[in-house]
Order: C-alpha cells, then structure tokens, then sequence
C-alpha cells in the first residue's frame, strides 16, 4: 500500500534514507550525495574499515530529522 509521496526537508541536511514501500530509499541534494560518494569512496578505498554509519550527527548534519540511520559495508565477492 503506497501513500503520499513528502519530499524530504533539506532545509538543515542533505540526505534522508527510508524505507517506503518495502524499499530502500535514498533522497538527497547533490551535496548530500557527494557526501555519501566521499564516504563510500573512502570505505573502498580503506576496506578494513568494514562499515561506515550514516547518523544524524549534532555538528556537522548530513541526515535529515526524519532520516533512518544507516550503514554501508564493504564485502568481497566471496562474502568475507
């Protein structure tokens, strides 16, 4: 069952995540998607990172109020 589509508050942060509609969703200003391309840029680039999570943070905000907290983790192909 859908609803009405609320387009994301950017007006303090650039990115959102959600889970509308059994699907993963990623709302962003082109900032807030070069930020999360940074981030997972240097996850690739770092990979015994493991992860990175994608909170709402207090002093520098990338996620909106309404936004999930996320995380993105890197794996090789035989899933280790």
């Amino acid at each position: 069952m859908s609803t009405k589509f609320k387009a994301p508050d950017f007006s303090s942060a650039d990115l959102e995540l959600r889970f509308e509609n059994d699907v993963v969703c990623i709302y962003g200003t082109e900032p807030g998607l070069i930020q999360l391309i940074e981030r997972c840029q240097s996850l690739i680039d770092h990979p015994g990172m493991g992860h990175i999570h994608l909170e709402r943070e207090c002093s520098s905000p990338l996620l909106t109020a309404e936004s999930e907290a996320g995380a993105v983790a890197i794996f090789d192909k035989t899933g280790a």
